[in-house]
């Protein structure tokens, strides 16, 4: 809390010497901040992979408007103090023109004092939270459905299947308390409330007491509210003690992250939404856009829902930087995306205004069945 206080302090003193950033010589630099090592690094590097393919993608073709567009990660850890640490570097030591991809709800929150005082685009959190959308923060854009709208439709489907006894584990942060709320919501919707709810603390994978506590609700469908590791031992361990509930998760599981963790057996059946396409549907012209750059340039990690959603973000960056002016201004950038109407990706359009920073809404639901994820249609 006092290195908060501090930072904040910090902050103050130095953002009236900031200015705008714009390009340097003919690259626009990009910043990420996001998890590469700790508890969360699935969704760090999917999201650095997807970003930097389709930059480089676009850099063989010549650019935007014949300036290279350069990406500069910093690691967090998913430490919120060291998102503010790394995100004040980007700004004041690199001059980036705008951030992609930071993951974790709270990091993303934290970083929101920074984003507004050096008017710096902040572009696709990789976080569906309600506190990153209303109200609308001017520099903030999102290029991903709410968790509110993928709870909303894993309900209803398990619903749909018989489920009437919910409840839900979460990680107690920012992430788990919004999933516990939009679960609350979807439930009440079909005449619903939780029976039990358990929970763990963040950056730890102390499941027991919150899976004792679910338990004794006797749920038959239980949402997972939690990143891929700690969500995948909960499940592990219900499985274990023989929980025969529906068990399901959303984007912030990491899709594939969350199964391979969880391993053979255990896996089948879960559940998951998605705010990406299916990958293997290459009639639509974004994902097959994504998975001939991603598979260029695939790393660790290779093309999977994070790494799609990372490619969609960068493309929609492209998509604004062309029409920013030559150069650029962050302004022009942001004005860029709220003029965005029904604007093709490659068979996803967005659409924005100055009310709403949310460009689509679609969810897409899975079911794992023999250890990969199927649609569940």
């Amino acid at each position: 809390m006092k290195k908060m206080m501090f930072l904040t302090v910090v902050l103050m003193m130095i953002v009236p010497t900031a200015h705008a950033a714009g390009p340097v010589g003919g690259v626009v630099k990009i910043g990420m901040v996001n998890d590469q090592t700790g508890a969360n690094k699935g969704s760090g590097r999917g999201m650095k992979v997807g970003v930097e393919a389709y930059f480089k993608a676009v850099n063989a073709k010549g650019g935007v408007n014949g300036r290279k567009v350069e990406l500069v990660t910093l690691d967090d850890q998913m430490l919120t103090d060291k998102t503010i640490d790394c995100l004040l570097k980007l700004a004041d030591e690199q001059k980036v023109f705008a951030v992609v991809g930071s993951v974790g709800t709270s990091n993303c929150v934290a970083s929101l004092p920074v984003v507004k005082e050096y008017k710096l685009p902040y572009i696709n959190p990789r976080t569906g939270a309600t506190e990153l959308r209303t109200p609308v923060v001017r520099e903030v854009f999102h290029i991903r459905a709410s968790y509110q709208q993928e709870v909303d439709r894993i309900v209803d489907q398990l619903v749909k299947q018989g489920a009437k006894r919910f409840a839900v584990f979460y990680q107690n942060d920012g992430l788990g308390t919004d999933i516990l709320s939009s679960t609350e919501n979807a439930v009440k919707r079909h005449g619903l409330s939780l029976v039990s709810k358990g929970s763990f603390e963040r950056n730890t994978v102390a499941v027991t007491a919150g899976l004792a506590s679910i338990m004794a609700g006797k749920p038959d469908a239980i949402i997972v509210g939690a990143v891929y590791k700690p969500g995948a031992e909960f499940i592990k361990m219900a499985r274990k003690e023989g929980v025969s509930a529906y068990l399901a998760s959303g984007s912030f599981a990491g899709g594939m992250n969350l199964v391979k963790a969880v391993g053979p057996g255990a896996s089948e059946g879960i559940v998951m939404s998605q705010v990406v396409p299916e990958l293997d549907d290459l009639s639509l012209p974004i994902t097959k856009e994504c998975k001939e750059a991603i598979e260029k340039n695939p790393e660790d990690v290779g093309f999977n829902s994070v790494s799609m959603e990372g490619c969609m973000a960068a493309k929609s960056m492209i998509m604004a930087l062309e029409k920013a002016g030559n150069p650029p201004t962050q302004a022009a950038f942001i004005q860029a995306y709220e003029s965005m109407k029904g604007a093709d990706m490659g068979g996803i359009k967005l659409t924005f205004s100055q009310d709403n920073h949310q460009g689509q809404d679609n969810v897409y639901l899975q079911v794992v069945k023999g250890d990969k994820l199927t649609s569940l249609k």
